[in-house]
């Protein structure tokens, strides 16, 4: 018979593979521990890009807001203005007077839009009441003003 060479398995150095083993670990920690810091890293640059963005909306409805509000008192303004024209053009015997924009910018400041209502206000302004106690009409307020002396130049006769 042949013998057979049988060659002995090595034994293993398991110390050797330990310590290879904790370093192998120990270099897996370190790349999840940096890996763990730019997670967070993004996280918390995320969070801040979510805040300005949340900002950025908040400003950009408040700018829709305000200028849909600022359209809406101009719309206000000459709604005014041309019912002032009217009832300046009934006291004046529906005779166009070129003088009302004139006398416009000498009373606009004394008429007010609140909450959908024709306010007459004075100088400091307070709403005006006529004497019965109810406030006061564009109508007599025109009647006030064809009576004024200053503001009665710009009244046909």
């Amino acid at each position: 018979m042949k013998s057979e060479n049988i060659q002995p398995e090595k034994q293993l150095d398991y110390p050797v593979l330990l310590a290879a083993a904790k370093e192998a670990l120990k270099l897996e920690y370190q790349r999840s521990a940096a890996l763990i810091s730019q997670l967070q890293a993004v996280k918390t640059e995320l969070e801040q890009v979510q805040l300005e963005n949340k900002i950025l909306r908040e400003s950009s409805y408040e700018d829709v807001i305000k200028h849909f509000e600022a359209r809406i008192q101009a719309a206000e303004a000459r709604s005014l203005k041309t019912e002032v024209r009217q009832n300046f053009l009934e006291v004046n015997g529906r005779q166009d007077d070129e003088s009302f924009d004139t006398l416009w910018e000498s009373i606009k400041n004394k008429i007010q839009i609140q909450d959908g209502e024709v306010i007459i206000v004075s100088q400091n302004g307070t709403p005006k009441f006529t004497l019965n106690g109810k406030l006061i009409t564009l109508k007599d307020f025109l009647q006030s003003l064809k009576q004024d002396p200053i503001s009665s130049k710009f009244f046909l006769n």
